[in-house]
């Protein structure tokens, strides 16, 4: 299964499924990270420890582990 530390930089992706815990599981639905919402990656780090993303024209910083929580589907897949 795909996830966001998957993505390339400016690659686009759908939300499948968001595969984390409470707390985290809240936080990520609250800022619009939910089923069928459309990402995008803007940035991440070198050693990949965080993403910025953005979902409904929202820029949004991801930790590692909430980007491996988050699975995708490519645009065209």
């Amino acid at each position: 299964m795909k996830t966001i530390s998957d993505l390339k930089i400016d690659e686009e992706a759908i939300v499948q499924k968001i595969l984390a815990k409470e707390p985290v599981k809240g936080r990520l639905l609250s800022m619009g990270i939910v089923k069928g919402a459309k990402v995008k990656v803007v940035a991440h780090t070198l050693a990949r420890q965080t993403w910025d993303i953005l979902s409904n024209n929202t820029k949004v910083a991801l930790r590692e582990e909430e980007a491996h929580s988050i699975a995708v589907k490519g645009l065209h897949e």
